[in-house]
């Protein structure tokens, strides 16, 4: 399995969006009372977003190539978010390449968390 720390090494800038996306059913009751479960095993799946300022053209290369290829065929991969834990993701919606100068350029993505065998 790819591992994006390694395979792209890049560390995205921070202001970092790491979104919680519990699975919890609700069961509401008529008077008044409720009863929260978790449903399956893997409850709480992040979603990450992430952006890479001004980093080189030959560095922004390497990260597209890495996603391009996740996507031809729907892999997922290894990453380790800042200050985080390790998990598999996949990209979950278009990414951004802007090249803001002459060898410069900014790259936006968003994992998000799956849970495989």
């Amino acid at each position: 399995m790819a591992n994006f720390n390694t395979d792209v090494g890049l560390s995205p800038d921070y202001g970092i969006s790491i979104e919680n996306n519990p699975k919890i059913i609700v069961l509401k009751f008529g008077d008044g009372f409720e009863q929260r479960l978790t449903e399956g095993l893997n409850q709480n799946p992040r979603k990450l977003a992430l952006t890479f300022k001004n980093i080189t053209e030959s560095e922004s290369d390497t990260l597209i190539n890495f996603l391009n290829l996740r996507v031809t065929n729907a892999d997922s991969f290894v990453y380790t978010p800042p200050n985080d834990v390790i998990g598999n993701f996949v990209i979950d919606s278009n990414y951004r390449k802007i090249i803001n100068y002459s060898n410069r350029a900014t790259v936006t993505v968003t994992f998000r968390e799956v849970f495989e065998p």
